[in-house]
Order: C-alpha cells, then sequence, then structure tokens
C-alpha cells in the first residue's frame, strides 16, 4: 500500500510560528503514518525596492493529485494572487484542504480563537491594573489576526467606556521586530503623554517595544505595560517576560493534519487561545528556569549564527573560487559532505536538466524563468552522511526513491533561484533546522546568487578571453601580433626554462614580397602573407606559437616537448610548393626559413634570441636572392 502524502505550503519567514505548527503537523503525521512535504519559500525587497515573488515558485513543484491532502499556511503566505492560484488547482484536484487563519472559498477553515485572550489581556490591564490609557500596536493591516485582535482591543474599550481615539493605533508596514522597534524608538521620543499600556498584535512587535523602551529608560511594567500575543520562546525568555496569548500552534499543526485526513463535521474549525499573564503587565511570576537561562540561550543562538554564517561563506567561497563546473560541484560535494549540521543528515540540491549550459550561459541577465522543467538533478546529494552519486529523476517525482523509507517522514523544500531566474530545490528529510532563526532564508539566496555569480565569472572570463584574442591577433593572417608576442610568446618562453624544456625558434620571411606587391598589387600581397600563415598553422605542433612578426615576416616559437627533431624549414617550404601548386598565382610563391634553439640554462632572452634566428634566416634570403640573379 502506497503511504499517504500530504503537501504544506508556507513562507518561513515567522520561523517561530511557522516551526511549532510544523511539530504539531509532524506529531499528528507519525500518529497517522503520513509523509509531509513542506513546500517553504520566502520573499524579499529588491534593492530596487520591487518585491521579489519568485519563491512562491516552489508550489509549482506541487502536482496536487498526487497528495491526499493540502495544508495552506495562508495567513503566513498573504499573497492573495498566489493564494488564489492555488486555491483553483486544489479545487480542481478534488482532494481534502485545509486553510490556516485565513479562508479561502470552498476550504475547510482551521483557526486559532486569539479574540477571546486577547480581549481577557486587555481587560486585565484595565481592570486589575487600573490602565486606562492604551495603544493597540500593529503590523499588517490585512492580517486576519491583526483584524481580529483589533476587534478585540476596539470592544474591550467599549465594554470600559473608554473612548478609542486615532492616536491610540499605532501601525506599521510589517509585524516584524526590526520595524516595530524603530517606529517605538521614534514614538517614544516624539509623543507628548507616555501611555499606560502598549498591546501588540503580536510577540516581535512587544518585543521591539519592549527593546525601545529599554533604551529610552522607560521602565516595563512600572510606567509602561507591555503585551503581546503567539507566546514565542523569546516572550519567555526575555526579562521582563511577556503577558501574551498562547495561540496554542502545536495543536493547530496537529489537528490541520487530522483534519485533512480524518475529515470534519463543520467547514470552520476553531482551537482556542489562552492568556497567559506574566510581568510585563505588571503580574508578579515566579523567575522561570527559561527567564534564568535567558543569557545562556541568547549566547547559543549567537553561537549558532555565527556557526552557520561561517557555512554559507565556505559555500560562496568554493563558487567564487572554482574555475569550471566540475570542480564546483566536486568541491561541493566535498564540503556539504564533511560539514551539513544546517542542511541536515539526508539532503539533495536539485538542479534543472540544463544546468550545465546555464552555469556557462553568456547572457548577462538570465531570463525569467519560474518553470522547474520535466526532470532535474541531484548535483549534490549527501544521505547518512555520504554521497550518493548524480541522478535525472522526473520533476513530479520529488525526491530520489533513495530518500524514501517506510517510517513516516517529513520533506523541507526550499527553492534556489536569483531574482527571477528558478534553478532548481533544495529538499532535506526530517530536519526543520534551515527553517529556524531564517536560516533557510539566508542559505536558498546564498546559494542562487553564488550560481550567479560564478555564472557571471565564467561569462567575464570568456569575454576576457575573446578581448585577448581580439587584441593579440593579427585580423590578416590570423597568427598572433606583436602584442601576442608580448603577452603570451614571452610568457611561454620563459615557461620553457622554468620546466626545463628547449625553446625551439623559427623566422619565416616571404621571398620577393616587395616585386608581389609592386607587379601584382596589394591584394596579392594580402593572399601571400595569408597562405604563408596557413601554412605554418598547419605544420606546427598544436602548442607552439605562431606570430605576424612584421608585414612578411613570421616568427614561430615551440619547445622540445612535442618535438622529434622535425625540419620544419624543409616541411614548410615543401608545404608551400604544394598548397602554390593548384592556386595558380601569376608569381612563384617561397620564404626563406631560419632556426635556432636555445636551451633552458641559457641566459639567452626571447628578444635575443629572435635577433639570432632572424640573422639565420637573413643568410639563407640572401643566398635565396643571389641565386635569382643567376
Amino acid at each position: 500500500m502506497t503511504k499517504r502524502k500530504i503537501a504544506v505550503l508556507c513562507t518561513g519567514l515567522a520561523h517561530n510560528i511557522i516551526l511549532s505548527i510544523l511539530e504539531g503537523m509532524k506529531e499528528a503525521s507519525f500518529e497517522l503514518g503520513v509523509d509531509l512535504y513542506i513546500f517553504n519559500c520566502y520573499t524579499y525587497t529588491e534593492f530596487s525596492g520591487y518585491p521579489n515573488n519568485t519563491g512562491f515558485s516552489i508550489y509549482r513543484l506541487i502536482n496536487y493529485q498526487d497528495f491526499d491532502g493540502v495544508i495552506i499556511l495562508a495567513d503566513l503566505i498573504n499573497n492573495l494572487r498566489v493564494l488564489e492560484k492555488e486555491r483553483q488547482r486544489i479545487l480542481a484536484a478534488k482532494i481534502p484542504a485545509v486553510s490556516i487563519n485565513y479562508k479561502l472559498e470552498g476550504i475547510r477553515f482551521l483557526r486559532v480563537d486569539t479574540y477571546s485572550a486577547f480581549y481577557e489581556i486587555i481587560n486585565h490591564l484595565i481592570k486589575e491594573h487600573g490602565v486606562k490609557d492604551l495603544v493597540f500596536y500593529s503590523g499588517r493591516e490585512t492580517s486576519f489576526e491583526n483584524t481580529e485582535r483589533y476587534k478585540a482591543f476596539r470592544q474591550a474599550l467599549k465594554d470600559n467606556q473608554i473612548e478609542l481615539t486615532q492616536d491610540k493605533i499605532w501601525s506599521i508596514k510589517n509585524g516584524r521586530y526590526n520595524n516595530a522597534y524603530e517606529f517605538a524608538l521614534e514614538k517614544f521620543s516624539t509623543i507628548e503623554r507616555m501611555p499606560g499600556a502598549i498591546v501588540c498584535a503580536n510577540d516581535f512587535i512587544a518585543l521591539g517595544t519592549l527593546k525601545a523602551a529599554e533604551e529610552k529608560k522607560i521602565q516595563v511594567p512600572q510606567t509602561l505595560k507591555i503585551t503581546g500575543c503567539d507566546d514565542i520562546h523569546y516572550s519567555r525568555s526575555v526579562i521582563p517576560s511577556l503577558t501574551t496569548v498562547d495561540g496554542s500552534l502545536n495543536k493547530l499543526g496537529f489537528k490541520s493534519v487530522m483534519s485533512v485526513i480524518n475529515g470534519a463535521d463543520e467547514d470552520v474549525v476553531q482551537i482556542q487561545g489562552e492568556a497567559i499573564f506574566r510581568e510585563s503587565c505588571g503580574c508578579e511570576t515566579e523567575i522561570n528556569l527559561n527567564q534564568k537561562l535567558s543569557d545562556l540561550n541568547e549566547l547559543d543562538r549567537q553561537s549558532q549564527s555565527e556557526e552557520f554564517t561561517s557555512q554559507v561563506d565556505h559555500l560562496e567561497d568554493i563558487f567564487t573560487e572554482a574555475t569550471d563546473v566540475f570542480t564546483l560541484l566536486t568541491s561541493l560535494e566535498n564540503f556539504l559532505k564533511m560539514s551539513h549540521k544546517y542542511e541536515g543528515s539526508d539532503f539533495c540540491i536539485f538542479l534543472k536538466s540544463d544546468w550545465t549550459s546555464v552555469f556557462v550561459n553568456s547572457e548577462e541577465n538570465l531570463p525569467q524563468n519560474l518553470e522547474y522543467g520535466s526532470q532535474v538533478q541531484s548535483v549534490i546529494s549527501i544521505m547518512n552522511n555520504e554521497k550518493y552519486l548524480r541522478e535525472m529523476i522526473n520533476t513530479r517525482d520529488l525526491i530520489p526513491s533513495k530518500m524514501k523509507s517506510e517510517r513516516p517522514s517529513t520533506y523541507l523544500f526550499m527553492p534556489i533561484y536569483n531574482h527571477s531566474y528558478v534553478h532548481g530545490y533544495f529538499v532535506a528529510k526530517n530536519s526543520f533546522t534551515l527553517i529556524k532563526d531564517r536560516f533557510g532564508y539566508t542559505w536558498t539566496r546564498k546559494f542562487g546568487s553564488s550560481i550567479e555569480l560564478f555564472r557571471k565569472r565564467n561569462m567575464y572570463k570568456q569575454m576576457s578571453q575573446q578581448f585577448l584574442r581580439l587584441s593579440t591577433n593579427d585580423a590578416l593572417s590570423g597568427l598572433l601580433n606583436r602584442i601576442g608576442l608580448d603577452k603570451l610568446a614571452k610568457p611561454f618562453y620563459e615557461k620553457n626554462k622554468k620546466n626545463g624544456l628547449t625553446s625551439i625558434l623559427y623566422f619565416v620571411d616571404i621571398n620577393s614580397m616587395k616585386t608581389i606587391n609592386d607587379k601584382f598589387g596589394h591584394l596579392h600581397g594580402d593572399l601571400a602573407v595569408k597562405t604563408i600563415a596557413s601554412v605554418i598553422s598547419s605544420v606546427i605542433p598544436k602548442n607552439w606559437l605562431a606570430i605576424r612578426y612584421g608585414g612578411d615576416e613570421f616568427l614561430i616559437l615551440g619547445n622540445n616537448q612535442n618535438y622529434k627533431g622535425e625540419k620544419y624549414e624543409e616541411i614548410i617550404s615543401m608545404t608551400i610548393k604544394k598548397k602554390t601548386s593548384i592556386m595558380q598565382l601569376p608569381y612563384n610563391l617561397s620564404a626563406s626559413v631560419g632556426s635556432y634553439v636555445v636551451p633552458p640554462s641559457s641566459m639567452m632572452s626571447l628578444e635575443e634570441a629572435i635577433k639570432q634566428v632572424d640573422q639565420i634566416m637573413y643568410a639563407k634570403k640572401q643566398a635565396f636572392h643571389n641565386s635569382e640573379k643567376k
């Protein structure tokens, strides 16, 4: 019997919430014998200010017909266009589905009711602590949960006959810690009268506000009371500990899997949140173990962050230092075999089937491409701490067969891309480590940008080589020019000496070139140059260099590595004669050739050696002209 599979759609920016929900899902999946396929991505804003949503392409990997159910963490995805597209695909597949904390038409809705617990905290501040001046501080106003918490705030004030005015509402673009901290810091510097309490829509906003209060020397809870919602682990470890709402996220994850597999009687399933009263609202609580270890927890978190940074820096260095694709993949494999704490013990990096051509693509920017194609290749595959052979699989299979097991497993998928081009995806078995502290965001972005860095380096290398060819090659003959002599021939000559090789020089000069130009025109003069150059190129060893030294003069530089005593003076002369015999030229085309050898022990420079071989050639040229006069 084929094991059942559930697809989970999420984004990992709210990593604490995601991890809590996933742990609950994992518990239920083990109980039911179900595999979880978690498709996680991250969005970010480009330097231009344009939002990059390419990460959502990971959902394109999903063929819903291949799954027994799907769970969407819709409130965290928070992109209506993406949600609507996936909703239609899910309904078309006709499989059980659950949407968490955001209602999608035609799909079962599962939510945590934080309204009651949030209302309870506000009422507690008013009744138990006598606070009358409260502020509601929220992030994304489109969030369903923010809307529910605002309703609770508004209702609690109404029930306690407290007027709700605009100055009691603080709102920021999103509910992240840094944004909340910066906004609160500015508010504390500009407001005329400090409120008695700030009721935050989530714990990240509350923690940012707590940090800003600490910097401004505002005592919490004596002067200002601060509350949050969601009960992330930082809320328990900070001092003062944070009054908040336990969102029962673990239960939410557990219930979502159960609801997909076993069904539910109602279309809307609710889990009740619970108010947790701690020090930040003025309640006395015992110093618990989490608080005592808060500094150690922060030290551990910092240590992990530094370790992870080192990991991705090493990966980036490999891309930077690799000279070719084979070296790149070999180095990546060897490194990840030894160091993969954050990737997990079993993972694969898949790239699209045309990845080799993409890596050496010379376009300035790759065109937009969000598809994965029909096949992908596992360019790096580490399982049980050993590397496996690279294999091509059908994209619809998602993972190689050797990655599957009889026991229930979780598979975490994340896209690898740069800007708007998707290169492939990463999949880890039974590991959520990359979700922690948004490590996956950094890892996938670094990997994608490193591919682009490697590709651009190859592109610039090709351009540089092309420029070198254009600048060092003679346009008429196709041989090296005098710049090529300096750039290539001189290093070649010095390398021969360094490697203990004898340098072999030939100097070739076209006979009667002035007569050819004067009597038959410069077109024939050009033809003579090209003909001799062609002969030289055809007879000398491939690793030797041929240079157009002057108008009708050519220099050949080689070594004794591929030399068996051939008499190239004779070979060149005979080949010229053979080639011109079928050209029907109106003149006799020939050349004088001189040769000279320089042992590796010689102190002679290349210029001096050229002078010597030129003199030898000149003597032969004089002999040729003397014979012509007879």
